[in-house]
């Protein structure tokens, strides 16, 4: 399993909100309005690429993915209202 951070610039509202959702369908969670993050094994993580291209259509679209070892997500820092969410396993 691999940490992921998606973080992501969609100009269009309801392709924004197909993408937000299929990424909480691949068990991420939300930790900002345009941000996800979660644990994915190698079969999600190729998902989670297929999604990203399916939704990166347009020329102002942006998405980005980070993966994670453990030591560089420990390192992480979140100041404010930050709150971890309990990872959880979404079949889809």
């Amino acid at each position: 399993m691999v940490r992921v951070v998606v973080v992501y610039d969609i100009s269009d509202d309801a392709k924004r909100y197909r993408l937000a959702s299929r990424l909480k369908a691949l068990g991420l969670s939300r930790i900002q309005r345009s941000a996800f993050a979660g644990r994915l094994d190698s079969s999600r993580l190729r998902d989670l690429y297929r999604v990203c291209e399916r939704h990166a259509t347009d020329a102002r679209d942006v998405i980005h993915v980070f993966t994670l070892c453990g030591y560089d997500w420990s390192r992480r820092r979140a100041f404010g209202a930050y709150e971890e969410v309990a990872e959880r396993v979404v079949l889809v």
